[in-house]
């Protein structure tokens, strides 16, 4: 079974000014929503797509996220099973944990998605404790984006994979998934993948922007985590929809694969299994 853990949807009159601008450049086979998504999935052999909701800015209330939510809910219920949800919050505003406890209880979410980036936190902060020890108590996944965003005017250092050592600690057993492997402090991340038994990383957007650099990212994050943590296990398959394609992520890893020789430091087979047995062994354990 091949189970995409990183995916977007929203109602795109609700774009940000920098969203409609980095949209603008990207030509895509496929519509930016609900049923554009699904038929990437059966153009890229993916079975299952877990659909995360976005809040792209910290002005944005739980009121305003209500939308966002539901939105990604419509989308999971009209999916045949083929599609699951992670809700989406603003941590500092009074009632979220109650406000979670709805997208989890009466929503079906199975998740919680937090960008530190476009949200403007630091996933360390005390303030987000409440609700880490609810995700806990549920015993559900939290999606962090991890790593540089790339694109203005949004900062990149709240997306710094080593605030997350502080937050693995004080929860270990929260479930902590790092977006993007923390691209491209990619030591940091193989240094939480050692130490922390609660973190995982998806490889979305692992990926150079030219043909001659497309695939040495994923090199450099296979071979450092490989290197440092021992392991490729808590690696997982995602594509970042609608901002990556899902046909190219998967044909790209499947080409690297492909590549690497079967005596070197990261094996074919361990590539194959992020897209297939590590992702579903997650997905079934925690979601």
């Amino acid at each position: 079974m091949v189970i995409d853990i990183h995916s977007h949807l929203w109602p795109m009159d609700r774009n940000p000014e920098a969203m409609r601008q980095y949209f603008q450049n990207r030509n895509s086979r496929f519509a930016f929503d609900a049923d554009g998504l699904l038929a990437s999935m059966e153009a890229a052999g993916i079975d299952l797509t877990v659909v995360s909701a976005l809040a792209f800015g910290p002005e944005l209330t739980n009121r305003d996220i209500r939308g966002l939510n539901q939105y990604v809910a419509d989308a999971v219920r009209h999916s045949q099973g083929k599609l699951q949800g992670f809700c989406t919050l603003n941590p500092f505003e009074e009632g979220s944990v109650d406000f979670l406890r709805s997208c989890i209880e009466d929503e079906g979410f199975v998740g919680l998605k937090l960008h530190c980036n476009m949200q403007r936190f630091y996933p360390n902060d005390e303030r987000l404790d409440p609700v880490y020890r609810q995700m806990q108590e549920y015993g559900k996944p939290i999606l962090f984006h991890s790593g540089g965003i790339g694109v203005r005017p949004y900062g990149d250092i709240y997306g710094r994979p080593v605030y997350m050592d502080e937050t693995a600690l004080k929860f270990p057993e929260l479930k902590i998934i790092l977006g993007h492997a923390g691209r491209i402090w990619y030591e940091e991340t193989a240094m939480l993948l050692r130490k922390h038994p609660n973190i995982y990383a998806d490889i979305s957007t692992n990926f150079g922007k030219t043909g001659e650099t497309l695939n040495w990212p994923m090199q450099q994050l296979l071979q450092t985590v490989k290197g440092w943590a021992g392991s490729t296990g808590h690696l997982l398959f995602g594509s970042d929809f609608p901002f990556y394609e899902q046909t190219a992520t998967r044909e790209n890893l499947e080409a690297l694969a492909d590549q690497l020789p079967d005596g070197g430091l990261v094996k074919p087979a361990e590539v194959r299994q992020i897209i297939t047995t590590n992702t579903e062994a997650f997905f079934h354990k925690f979601i």
